[in-house]
This record gives C-alpha cells, structure tokens and sequence, in this order.
C-alpha cells in the first residue's frame, strides 16, 4: 500500500512540476508574438520530459528493496547456453559464463564472416566440448541468429540462457533465473546488467553508470509494474519462444521481444543475479553504440500497431522508454537552433529555462553522480556529472542523423560495437564526425537565415565542438593507451585482453541484414 503510494505520489509531483514549468515558458514566449520563440517552448517542454521521467524512476526506485525470493521447486531443468557471436569472441568471458552452478550445455551460434574468428570459435568449442551451430543465410540480424539455431535445438531444452559473447554471467545466474521459471506464467527471468573492469580509462570512468542507471531504471519501472527482457543475460522459456514465433527479426530484437510475449500473456520477471559486459571501449565504440540505440528506437516505433493489446500502462512505458533517445534528440537540436536565432535577434530566452534543460538532460546521470560523491568526495561527483554531460551532448548530431535517415525509411542496422581501441589519422577522423560535418552547416545556415544575425550560428556549435574534442582527446591517446589487465580476485572474475586481428579503420556493420 505504501509503495504504491509512492509510486503514485512520486508520478503525480513530476508531473505537476512538469506542467508549472511548461506554463511558464509559454507565458513567456506567448507574449513574444514569435513562431520562434514558441517553437523554442515546444522543444524546450519536450527535452524536460526525459529528465521528469528520470527524476520519477528514482523516487520510485529508492523505495525498500525486496531480499532475494526463496527458490522455488521445479523451473528449468534442461538449459542451453547459448552465445551470440558476430566476429567478437572473446573466449574468457565465454568460459566463465559456461561455469554455472547447475549443468548447462554451451552452444556457440557464430555469425562470424571472419575466417580467423571462425577458426578461434571452432578450437574454443573443440577444446570445450562445445557445439557450434552456423547458419547458411544470414538475415535477421541478432534475433535471426537465435531463430536459426533454436530451430535446430527444439525439444532438447526446457529454457534458453542468451548471452553475447563480451557477457560474463554470474555462476547463479541459470540456477536462480531457472527457479523463476517455475511458475508457467513466467516467459522470462532477466538478471541485473553492470559493466565489467574497464579495459580503457574511457570505459572505466564512464562504466559504473550502466549498473546504476539501468538499476535505477529497472527498479523504477518494476515498482509501475513493467518489466523489459534486455535481450542477453536472461533466461527464456522454450515454449514462450515457440508460442510467440520466435525472436522478432529487429534491430531492436530484445524490445520487440517484450512487446510479443506481453501481447500473449506471458510475464517477464527481474532476478536476484548478475551479470556484467563490456562499456564502450573508446569514444568511437560509444558512438556507434548510440547510432544502434537511436535507428532501433525508430525502427520499432514506425510501427506502434504492434503494441496493440498491451495495458494502456504498459504501452505508454515502452513508448516512452523506447522515444527518449530520438526525440530528445530532435527536440534538443531545435532547442539549440530556435534558442540561437533567439539570441541573434535579440530576445535570448530566459536564463532559467536554460537552466532546467540543464537539470533535465542530466537527471539520468545524477544516481551515478551522487554514488559518486557518497563514496569518494563531492568533487568527483560534481565531475563525473559534468563530463557525462559533455559525452551525451557530443553525440547529438550522430544520433540525430540516425534518427532522421532511420525516419524517412533507411533500414536500421546492426551497428557491432567495436571491441578493440581505434587508431585514427587525419581522415579517418574527419569521417567519424561525417554526421556532425553534414548537420551543423545546414543547421547554422537555417538559423543565420532566419533570425539575420551571425550570432545565431553558434547555437549547433556547441554539440559539435565537444564532439571534436572527444575524437581528438582518442586518437591522442590511441597510441598509448593501454589495455588493462586486472588481477583475480574473489570478488570479481578477472578481465583479460580481448585478442582479435587488428580492428578495421571503421566500425563494422553486421552483415545479418534482413532479407
């Protein structure tokens, strides 16, 4: 009765203070008499919604914590292990997850068009006692490649631990996730994500926000009542799989996943385990990591009848989640072009609106920052709040440029995330800020254009700038950067350097495209 108290109260305060702060904007720009200063209020009032947003999950998420539920008789007794790899082995992390505290069959689905990976895959599994399974036509993307190979495992196994290549499970993870599954109303039991041991200083600095931030998000969202299948790290149900078709055939597989199995009934649950994988190794990985986010957003969203009879709550939640990252984008950018041409024409906006877009597009980040100053000082959580801040912001056009190509009916890809460091020269660089190179012109030019003034080019400036500071500050340090590699501990599974052929000058799309 409290938390849903809470839960209520926590929703109706947001959105109070939401709906104050957007009459105030249009109180101002009402009198202006000017469609930009009202398209400045719009954008403005839609970039504050992913920070009410935020701000709600982490009253709800701060409520008392459930301990670990008793295991329950029954549940998943035949399980398969299956890894998803796409010219990424990385075979220790693979050995440590296939170390579970129950008996589990590890099968290798390779995706790999690299012959060299390939040959690692098939010593790894001969080695191991491993099967590998390869698909002939490769379409689909991820979800393609789980379709292909449970079709060859049907009615060997009970449930279906999926896993990438870079996870490292927890050794409880199909033990206490197969106990969930004992009750046959339960599709999916997904553990906890958090980021292993950085293998950069980019993604050790920046890591420990994954475990918070989707902890925070996940713990909010449960206590509404929605919970989301991540699409690795989680146990699924053979029978769910074969009831709903299989994987839907997606960028966005693990969302589109959440959507079929709701829409048939089935549950999907949070379990007390863990698991952890790679953060982005560099600012170019973090790049690409973002361009999958925003065209797979996108790509499920241009089509909302699929999430037709789900509850109204649940519906308007995966909306919600799944708009952010697009929508904060274009509103943000319109943001800063009508707030530029504003200034250039001499009636900037208001300095507290400015200020609660601050607060707002750094609300997600605020859980971390203040674990942060608890557990070292207050000045290293004020830092990390700025400079996640900055990295966000950098990658505003690369993630508007996605949603826009993704929007006028470009098919999304399957952008692998880079697994190694990049090593960049002058051009290689100048290519991964293409999106920024295209954006900013047309973006200034149109502000220039309409406000007259030169002053209101600096708007898309910004953005673009923390990006090249970004790109330069890694290939500066691409030559002597260093992979980490941690001591064993009984704490945490020790990291070791992932070992591949040299990376490609660019971020490799994967192949498995849908036919």
């Amino acid at each position: 009765m409290i938390s849903h108290f809470r839960n209520r109260a926590s929703t109706l305060l947001v959105g109070a203070v939401w709906a104050a702060l957007v009459s105030l904007v249009f109180l101002w720009a009402g009198p202006q008499a000017s469609p930009l200063a009202m398209a400045f209020a719009v954008a403005s009032s839609v970039t504050w919604i992913a920070g009410g947003r935020a701000a709600g999950l982490w009253l709800r998420s701060s409520g008392r914590r459930r301990g670990p539920a008793a295991p329950a008789a029954g549940g998943a007794e035949r399980i398969a292990l299956l890894v998803c790899v796409c010219n990424d082995l990385d075979e220790a992390a693979v050995i440590r997850s296939s170390r579970q505290d129950v008996p589990v069959d590890v099968i290798l689905l390779d995706d790999s068009t690299d012959a060299g990976v390939r040959a690692r895959v098939d010593g790894l599994a001969a080695a191991r006692g491993w099967q590998v399974i390869r698909r002939e036509v490769r379409s689909g993307f991820k979800a393609g490649n789980l379709n292909a190979g449970i079709a060859r495992l049907r009615g060997r196994y009970d449930a279906y631990l999926i896993c990438d290549s870079d996870v490292v499970l927890d050794a409880g993870v199909a033990r206490v996730c197969g106990s969930e599954l004992a009750d046959p109303t339960v599709a999916v039991a997904q553990a906890s994500p958090a980021a292993s041991v950085g293998k950069t200083r980019f993604a050790r600095y920046f890591g420990p926000l994954l475990a918070t931030h989707l902890g925070v998000t996940r713990r909010g969202r449960g206590a509404h009542g929605v919970t989301a299948f991540l699409g690795r790290g989680a146990l699924v149900r053979a029978a769910a799989i074969d009831d709903v078709g299989g994987f839907p055939e997606a960028v966005a597989e693990d969302l589109a996943m959440t959507v079929r199995l709701r829409r048939r009934g089935w549950r999907i649950v949070d379990a007390d385990v863990a698991f952890t994988e790679d953060y982005p190794i560099d600012y170019a990985a973090f790049r690409v990591q973002m361009r999958k986010t925003a065209e797979g957003a996108v790509e499920f969203l241009r089509r909302p009848g699929r999430m037709r009879g789900l509850r109204v709550r649940e519906a308007l939640d995966l909306a919600l989640e799944t708009a952010l990252v697009p929508v904060t984008a274009l509103a943000g950018a319109a943001t800063l072009v009508t707030g530029a041409a504003l200034a250039g024409t001499g009636t900037p906006p208001p300095i507290w609106v400015m200020v609660v877009s601050a607060v707002a597009a750094a609300a997600p980040l605020l859980p971390e920052a203040v674990r942060r100053a608890r557990s070292q000082r207050l000045a290293a959580g004020i830092a990390f709040a700025l400079a996640a801040g900055l990295l966000y912001a950098s990658t505003t056009f690369v993630v508007l440029a996605a949603v826009v190509r993704t929007a006028l009916g470009r098919r999304a890809t399957f952008w692998v995330t880079p697994k190694t460091t990049s090593r960049r020269g002058v051009a290689e660089t100048a290519a991964l800020l293409r999106d920024e190179m295209l954006l900013v012109p047309l973006l200034a030019v149109g502000a220039v254009l309409v406000s007259g003034s030169l002053l209101a080019a600096g708007g898309p400036l910004g953005p673009a700038a923390l990006a090249a500071l970004f790109t330069i500050g890694m290939v500066r340090r691409a030559r002597t950067e260093r992979v980490l590699v941690s001591v064993p501990s009984s704490r945490r599974p020790a990291t070791v350097p992932y070992r591949s052929p040299a990376p490609a000058a660019f971020p490799a799309r994967s192949r498995t495209l849908a036919s």
